[in-house]
């Protein structure tokens, strides 16, 4: 435990102990051959988010199901394997075309022979690849329901440490529901059939029926049957689903990955078209109908059309405002929180609706993909944004159409990739850029983006410094990877952008870049160490008072940087060690530094066939939330945890998953977080006295 008073020496010190303790003499049990499935594809891509990046769940989500249900090498599409971030869209297209020309894959491994597909590739990717049994796909012909498996899942969690907002006092504001978070899921999924049932209640939400405000037991209610694969018919959606097309200038529902430890193949997006939805982010996807038709060989069309409620602020009268009558019941601004616990939050629920229909043409070849995307958006309330000057070239008014185009061409070493398009108000924008395989050792992105401060995308997500839809933002990224020995691993990236108009609380215009450089060395295949460093400067809002003491608005650079060590040591498949130290630097002008600084223990082991454990133990000291660190945690299934640390203290958490057969699964998770020096943790209705929180979470699976 970090005793009050250690401060950074302490740290350090216990640091070295720690990364010391994951890096033994080898003992004679390390000889054995790795879990291999145990990867940590979920860990690389989301370690790095930040506070201001969007929410992973479904990224999370999707990659947990791609591991329980891996790809068969020999049978899936490029696009399907470009899903797996350690592929990319050049590694699938390079895969589906040796595949083509020498026959299939005898076994995953012999994937290796790939140009591009190096040992690192091979590993990240393994856990989400299968080779299928021979004649599987002779057989595949068959009726609907053909392969149907039935899951469900019951979780359950909540802190049992919890603030005023649950308190009994009926003059104050308080939360609608008990602190508990439930979430059901019923999924059928056949060869070509599925129906998806997601409810969820977030912790403050109240379990009510009340139709009036589109509740029915549980805040959050999706649906949606699909069929895939049936002859000409590549998707027919009905109820909830995504639309991904292009590099998400124009449509794309599901969040995606961006910066991180893997600079390269992210950086080029594969839209996958219309996809079911059945997650738990209340804003990203549509409602309605959708279908996606195979018109010739290489030609297909989509159409879709969705109506569903958004939660936003609504101009309501107030006499101390003066608003006009025919001003009244405007939207200011959508609320993308997803929560509905207090009388405000409620007010927002579902205040807007929003037509959209739309539609898309795709051209695709074995060395090209070529398209064109738009839509029509109506809302039932016109958009008023405000008169600030960051709101100036927000959405206004009832109807939005978008219109862009979007290419993939492969030629040679090189992919080349952008989508470029209109918007509402007739600005332009778009990302473009190259791909390329340097031999078998090493690529090489370069991408460039121009989204003006006028250009309104309301349902894009492209490639960007921002999270959420490109507006407002240009810049030119670069990204390395090189595998100069099969021991060795380096990656790099560059990005420097810019905000050509004012931003919330930064009036004018801003700069900023981006730099990460990793080397990563793996002695043996049971032990992996690298070093990361990553340094940000960004222009942020400031006030200054001159000689008059005036106030001056104004900005100022602010650089955040931070060095992590990282040890992975796998005694055996049964036993494997982690530990890791990593130190933050926030620096502005005319201020003193701040510092940060978090280390953890970690162990994973499997004392049984059918029994998982995993423990952590986390030391953490920082100078306020300006030097806080983010560490990934491991979590139940479908879900995932990236809490940020500030403030000095410990957390520790126990992780358990119990597998018996192939139809069941129990995990269950407690934690606990110790804060020094402190009387009370958090704020508002979530201010808990005391210096601790706790938290617990279970989840059933059942699969039959």
């Amino acid at each position: 435990m970090l005793l009050p008073g250690t401060g950074f020496r302490g740290m350090r010190r216990a640091g070295a102990l720690l990364l010391l303790a994951c890096l033994p003499a080898l003992p004679a049990v390390a000889q054995e051959t790795p879990d291999t499935t145990a990867a940590d594809g979920l860990e690389v891509l989301l370690e790095d988010l930040d506070d201001l990046a969007a929410d992973p769940a479904q990224l999370a989500e999707g990659l947990a199901d791609l591991r329980d249900h891996p790809l068969d090498v020999n049978a899936a599409a490029a696009e399907d394997l470009a899903q797996i971030p350690a592929l990319g869209p050049s590694l699938a297209r390079a895969i589906v075309r040796f595949r083509t020309a020498g026959g299939p894959f005898g076994a995953v491994a012999d994937l290796r022979a790939v140009e591009g597909v190096t040992d690192d590739v091979l590993l990240a990717a393994r856990p989400y690849l299968r080779v299928g049994a021979e004649g599987e796909q002779a057989r595949r012909p068959g009726g609907l329901l053909r392969g149907l498996q039935v899951e469900l899942i019951q979780r359950a969690g909540r802190r049992l440490d919890v603030g005023r907002g649950y308190d009994d006092d009926t003059t104050r504001t308080t939360y609608a529901g008990s602190p508990d978070r439930l979430y059901t899921r019923l999924r059928t999924r056949a060869r070509r059939l599925s129906f998806n049932l997601t409810l969820e209640k977030d912790p403050g939400e109240r379990l009510a029926w009340d139709p009036a405000r589109r509740t029915y037991g549980f805040d959050y209610v999706s649906a949606h049957l699909a069929l895939r694969g049936a002859g000409r018919i590549e998707a027919l959606i009905v109820g909830d689903y995504v639309a991904d097309f292009g590099q998400g200038v124009v449509l794309w529902r599901s969040s995606a990955f961006g910066k991180g430890r893997e600079p390269v193949r992210t950086a080029a997006r594969a839209g996958r078209g219309l996809l079911p939805y059945g997650s738990t982010d209340e804003n990203t996807f549509l409602r309605g109908v959708a279908a996606t038709v195979l018109v010739a060989p290489r030609l297909a069309v989509s159409a879709f059309a969705s109506r569903r409620t958004l939660d936003a602020g609504v101009l309501e009268p107030d006499t101390t405002t003066g608003a006009a009558f025919e001003d009244l019941g405007e939207a200011t601004a959508l609320a993308r929180s997803g929560l509905h616990r207090t009388p405000s939050e409620l007010g927002k629920k579902d205040a807007l609706r929003e037509d959209l229909v739309g539609g898309a043409l795709e051209y695709r070849s074995e060395g090209a993909r070529l398209g064109v995307v738009g839509y029509h958006s109506r809302f039932d309330r016109p958009f008023r944004p405000g008169e600030a000057p960051y709101q100036r070239f927000r959405f206004a008014g009832r109807r939005a159409t978008m219109a862009g185009i979007y290419a993939g061409v492969f030629a040679g070493a090189a992919h080349l990739f952008g989508e470029a398009a209109r918007a509402p108000g007739g600005a332009t924008g778009g990302v473009g850029g190259v791909v390329l395989r340097l031999g078998r050792s090493a690529e090489a992105v370069v991408l460039a983006r121009s989204y003006p401060r006028d250009f309104v995308s309301l349902h894009g997500y492209a490639f960007g410094e921002r999270s959420g839809a490109p507006q407002n933002e240009t810049g030119y990224y670069a990204g390395l990877q090189i595998h100069p020995h099969p021991r060795w691993h380096l990656a790099a990236y560059f990005d420097q952008y810019r905000f050509p108009w004012v931003r919330f609380a930064v009036p004018r215009p801003s700069t900023g870049y981006d730099a990460l450089l990793l080397v990563e060395h793996r002695p043996r295949h049971w032990l992996t160490v690298y070093l990361q460093a990553r340094t940000e400067t960004r222009e942020a809002g400031a006030s200054w008072t001159d000689a008059r003491g005036r106030r001056l608005d104004a900005v100022r650079p602010e650089t955040r940087q931070s060095l992590r060590l990282h040890g992975d040591y796998r005694f055996s498949p049964r036993l494997r060690l982690r530990a890791r130290i990593e130190g933050v630097r926030f620096a502005v002008p005319g201020a003193p530094d701040r510092f940060g600084m978090v280390l953890y223990q970690d162990a994973h082991w499997l004392p049984a066939a059918a029994l998982r454990l995993a423990l952590r133990l986390t030391l953490f000291d920082a100078d306020g939330f300006d030097a806080r660190v983010f560490t990934y945690e491991d979590d139940l299934r479908y879900t995932f945890s990236v809490p940020a640390f500030s403030g000095r203290g410990q957390r520790v958490y126990v992780l358990a998953r119990w597998h018996p057969s192939g139809r069941f699964t129990l995990e269950a998770k407690a934690a606990l977080t110790r804060f020094e020096d402190v009387r009370s943790v958090g704020s508002g209705l979530d201010e808990v006295a005391g210096n601790r929180l706790r938290e617990v979470r279970a989840q059933l699976r059942w699969r039959f």
